[in-house]
Order: C-alpha cells, then structure tokens, then sequence
C-alpha cells in the first residue's frame, strides 16, 4: 500500500509555477527535428517520440506509478508548448478499454479499416497502431521504474495493462491512471472524465471481493487513485495564475449513481471522504428511489466533503433528454465531465458556450420604445436567437482534416463511435454533437422584468424611452428610485416576483429550442455564468433591477446578491419554479455559515428535486476563517470553496473572486 498522508503533503509542497518541463524540452526539439510536418501520421510520430524519452519517475510512498517530470519554465521554451494540444474535455470510453485494452481497441480498428479500404480509415488505423505501440511502450518502461522502486503490483499491472485488458481491480484502476495522465499532461488537454465509473468499476471490485481481498484496503486503494488526479495540476485554480501547462485546473469528475447504484457506489463515496481534495469531482446522478441506503451514504458524504460534491436531479435529466430526441440507452448513460457540463459519456465531447445574455438584454432594451413587455420579451427573443444560430452555424463544419490529426490522435481511439468507423472525432463524424448554450444571468434578468412591468407597463409611471433613457446614465440623479427599487421583493423569496425570472427563462429557452442545426446536434441549454458574472461586469450597461453599470449580474441559478432574504426554504421553492425539465446543465451553490447534518440536507435537496430542481452544490462557509486566510495564506493551504461547479484552493484564488464569495448570502439553515 502507498502512503495516503504523504501523498496529500506532496500536493501542497508542489509548485504552482512549475511547467511539465521534460514534454516541452522535447516537443521543443521535436518540432525542429521531426520530418514531414504535413504527414497524416505526424502528430502519431510526435506522440510516440515524446513517450519514448520522457522519465518514469517512482516514489516509494505511491499507489500508482505515473507521474509528471515538473520544474520552472525555461528561457526559449514555450510552456505550456502547443505542438501536443487536443481539445479534451471528454469522457472515455474506459468500459472499452478495461475490457479490451488498447490491443483490442487498435484490432477492431484495423479490421474495419481492412474492410473498410479506403485512404483516410487506412491512415486512422496507421495512426491508432502509432499511438498503441508509443503507450505500450511507454508502460513497459515504467513497469520496469516500478520494480525497482519495489512497487511490484503495479509493475505486474503495466506489463499488461493498459495493451492488454484488465485482469484485477488493481490493474484496472492503474489502467485507467495511466491513460488519464497521459491524456491529461502529455497530450495536453484538460478535463478529461471518469464517465460512469461505478458502472464499468463494479465487476473488478466484485472480484476482488471474491479473491478476499476487504473493502477497506480496496477503499484506500481507490482513495490513492483518487489522490492522483490532484498530481496533475497542483492546487492552481482556472482564472488566476494558471499553472504553465495545458491541462491547468483540470476538473476530473467521477459519476456514480443514477438508474442502479451498485455497491461500488458506496466504495467511491467512502474513498472521496478519505481523500478528500479539491480533485476529483463526486458527481451523484441522484435517483432518490433508485437505492434508500445509496441516497442515505450520498447526503451523508456530501455533509462531510461539501464543496468536492455535485447532485443532480437524474431522472428529470434523463426526461429532458428523450424530449431533445436522445435515445434511451444513450440518455440514461449521461455523464457531467467538468464544471456542470453535459455530455453523452464516451458518445461525445464537450461543447459549451456561454451566452452574452445580459449584453443582449441591455442592447434589446436600448432597441425600440416597446409598448408592452410582452412586444420586449418578442424582440429579446429573436435578439437572442439571432445570436445563437450564428453560433450554431460556426459549428457545422467541425475541425479540418488537418486539424483533426493534431488533436484527436489519442482522443478518437477512446471514443467508441468514430473509432470503430475509423474516423477522427470531429463534428461531421460524431454520432451526438452536444452543444452545451449557458445562459446566465437569470436572476438579474428577472428581476429587471419584475420593475419594468411594474414602473413602465403597469403603474405607467415612466414611458419606456424615459426609463432607458434613465438606464443608460446609470441612473444618475435618480437615487431615490434606486432606493425605491432596491427594496423590492426580488427573485429567490418565494413570492410571485419569481415568475418574472421563470419567464425570462422560458424566453431564453424558446430562442434555443428554435434553432436549426444538424441532425447529429443536441443543443442542450442550462442557466450558468461560471464567473462571467464579473468579468463581463464592464461590457455591461444599468439593468432595471438596480444595478449600476459595470456592477456583477446574478450568479449561475442564484438569486442577486443578498436579495434571498426568506431562508433556504424560500430559496430553494423559488427555484423549483424555473424550467429546469428543459435543461440539462448549469449550477446552483448553496452556502451555508456552518456544517448541517445529512438528515437536513437530504429533506432540502429531495423536496427541491421533486418539485422541479435540476442541481445543488453546498458550500460551508466561515465568513471569519476566509477573511484571516486572504490575510494570512500561509495558514490554511488546505481550505477549499465551491466554485460554480467545482472546488478550488481559497488562497489560490485572485483576491476579487475571494471577496465574491465572501459577499455571498450565508444560510443558516
């Protein structure tokens, strides 16, 4: 067994600054040596260059071997360096590669390009051989490391794996690692998933089970691989000095749960307690009737890691998608793969894109002298929709040839789909193109309804070119009104102001729901800012709901800044208003000033569900311990917050974001 503690001390002794030195020394050096740039197998020949020569370095105190060479950049090397640089953010498909192995993975390719005989499948299958050999060879290389190090399960494991299928738990688990890092930090991406990992882990753990091993060694052995994805990207976060290398604050998401939770499920929460950092992400796909003991373990895990911890609402999620024409067997394996996005597990890789609505809201309202809010709501509609079929038809044409060869050379071999057709995974040959359309800003949006109903349309107290007249001085001497409005009852109180935001929603989701776009292309909406709240805060004009120019607009699902004023009960009914059986990503946090215990936290996010909640994540947050560590970093290395859909390090973070979280609503409750 390695060393859980020592690991976790070797995360926060790493250096933040520090590149994946060795992958650019060499890709430096590739770069001016390699012949042939214009090649099909060039970036194969890169791949299986840098893997060749690359360290494979060993500590005794390690579950898993696998680990990065780092050190401070250098003059005249760029780092990160982009000669290696896919797209990421996907989920593999590890079910296939722990049953197969890269060895069986690269035969069904080559067999389907045999039939298959054309130029372009014979050259993927040339590609795929490439790339199989270079990981091969790779792990028979660290094998070696690992033996002299005395790690003799895992050089057993990498003679075989990841070339040959998994034969133990402890070979898939070192299966996958090795993939993953390889993935992560060599081809150089980020957010690579787990999938769905209690699903395709169950029958190893069964196993070994049956082989007498306990579910507590095989708990710290997941924990120890849990523990490696921290490795990668240190404790950086992903705005604010980035770490060097591509794969900077990678969000590594764990799914478990959904239709059947298994008795792996169980292991994966006790292991995340264990490990118990930023990384990874415990996604629940939540079926409350699915398994009482499973939902009792999931609410009894998230009070004790918090922030490391996402729920979601899996058989809304699952309806929302047969609705958008996903096939059931395709729905049901969903998969989140980083910051509360979508994806069809190995079927697809992520596409989002986050929406300027409040831009286009502001430059609605500055459009015409409406005479309704309904002739508003009309003209925002097709603004919006207008703005998005642009983007959607950016997309058609998905990635070049050339393109393709450069950034799926590993990717496409772990995506079911187009590797069996033999094909890169780009838009044209993906079966499902999910596009993730975030729309944030749903609450400064509603809120500004709710007054220009009641000011302009309703009370007539204003025509309307006077109130944007008024909006686009920033309400200069108008301070009355901004107290006027600033003590009305806004969205998140449970009141009927709140239908004001449901209709902005239901606005926003009409523009999307009308967009044409391929048939392989499932735009899947969700309300989500991730912190566009405040770095658009400067594109954006006065908004009617009170807001100066320049000021952040609301947060993901929630509610302005302090105007949640009826507690988490009202709280969480308003939300369950809002269309979210029409969504399939966004996020909600849910602070609180103190840890509740699971029995309050199951009644909350359970009731919430079943009335229409899509997300929760919780945070708990001491207002007193996050001021003393902005003011001295150096005594909590270790605290963690909720970041939109992921944890981060609080001290890592720029001192505006840790000031907006201190602004947070605390609830106590």
């Amino acid at each position: 067994m390695g060393d859980l503690n020592r690991l976790k001390q070797l995360v926060f002794e790493s250096d933040n600054t520090a590149c994946f030195i060795e992958r650019d020394r060499i890709l430096q050096r590739l770069e001016g040596e390699m012949p042939d740039p214009d090649a099909p197998d060039y970036f194969a020949r890169i791949l299986s260059a840098l893997l060749a020569e690359v360290s494979t370095p060993v500590l005794e105190c390690d579950y898993f071997a696998g680990r990065v060479v780092e050190a401070p950049p250098e003059e005249g090397i760029p780092s990160p360096h982009t000669l290696l640089c896919t797209i990421g953010h996907l989920s593999p498909d590890y079910r296939r590669l722990l049953a197969l192995g890269l060895k069986g993975i690269l035969a069904d390719i080559e067999a389907a390009a045999a039939a298959k005989g054309d130029a372009e499948s014979l050259s993927f299958a040339h590609n795929a051989r490439l790339v199989v050999e270079a990981v091969r060879g790779y792990a028979a290389r660290y094998a070696r490391a690992a033996e002299e190090k005395g790690l003799v399960q895992a050089a057993r494991a990498l003679r075989s794996v990841p070339y040959e299928p998994a034969y133990d738990y402890y070979s898939a688990l070192q299966s996958i690692w090795l993939m993953h890092m390889i993935a992560s930090c060599y081809v150089g991406s980020r957010d690579y998933a787990f999938g769905r990992f209690d699903d395709y882990m169950l029958p190893y753990y069964e196993q070994a089970l049956a082989e007498g091993h306990t579910e507590q060694e095989l708990t710290e052995l997941l924990a120890g691989f849990m523990l490696k994805t921290n490795e990668i990207c240190g404790r950086t976060t992903h705005n604010h000095a980035c770490k060097p290398v591509l794969c900077h604050s990678s969000k590594q998401y764990i799914n478990i749960g959904g239709d059947n939770p298994n008795a792996f499920s169980h292991v994966v929460l006790k292991a995340a307690v264990l490990n118990n950092l930023a990384q990874p992400q415990i996604v629940v796909l939540l079926d409350a009737d699915a398994d009482a003991h499973f939902t009792e373990e999931a609410f009894r895990t998230l009070s004790l890691i918090t922030d490391k911890m996402n729920i979601y609402n899996y058989p809304m999620l699952v309806r929302a998608l047969l609705k958008k024409g996903v096939p059931e067997a395709v729905a049901r394996d969903c998969t989140y793969s980083a910051c509360c996005t979508f994806d069809l597990n190995y079927h697809s890789f992520r596409n989002e894109y986050f929406t300027p609505v409040p831009q286009l809201f502001v430059q609605t309202l500055h459009g015409a002298d409406y005479s309704s809010l309904a002739e508003f709501l009309t003209a925002f509609r097709e603004t919006l929709r207008r703005h998005l079929q642009t983007f959607i038809d950016g997309l058609r044409n998905g990635l070049s040839p050339k393109d393709s060869r450069k950034y799926f050379v590993l990717d496409s071999l772990l995506q079911t789909d187009t590797a069996v057709q033999c094909r890169y995974a780009n838009g044209p040959n993906l079966l499902y193109n999910v596009i993730n359309i975030f729309l944030p800003g749903i609450a400064t949006l509603g809120d500004s309804l709710l007054v220009l109903d009641k000011l302009v349309f309703q009370e007539k107290r204003y025509s309307f070119a006077a109130f944007a007249e008024i909006l686009a001085n920033d309400y200069a001497g108008h301070e009355a009104l901004l107290r006027e409005i600033g003590g009305y009852t806004m969205f998140g109180n449970d009141t009927p102001a709140d239908e004001y935001t449901a209709l902005i929603c239901r606005t926003m989701l009409e523009a999307v729901d009308s967009l044409q776009a391929a048939e392989n292309f499932y735009i899947l909406p969700g309300f989500y800012s991730l912190e566009r709240d405040n770095l658009w805060r400067s594109e954006i004009g006065a908004t009617p709901n009170g807001r100066r120019a320049g000021q952040p607009f609301s947060e993901n699902q929630s509610p302005t800044y302090g105007a949640d004023k009826n507690g988490v009960t009202a709280l969480l009914n308003s939300l369950a208003k809002l269309p979210f059986d029409r969504t399939c990503g966004g996020g909600l946090n849910l602070s609180f000033s103190g840890s509740q215990p699971p029995e309050l936290l199951r009644a909350l996010i359970c009731t919430y569900f079943e009335a229409g909640g899509l997300h929760t994540g919780i945070s708990v947050i001491d207002r007193q311990q996050l001021q003393d560590a902005m003011a001295h970093p150096e005594n909590h290395p270790a605290l963690t917050v909720r970041l939109y859909g992921f944890s981060e390090y609080f001290v890592s973070l720029s001192e505006w974001q840790q000031l907006a979280l201190l602004e947070r609503t605390a609830l106590n409750g």
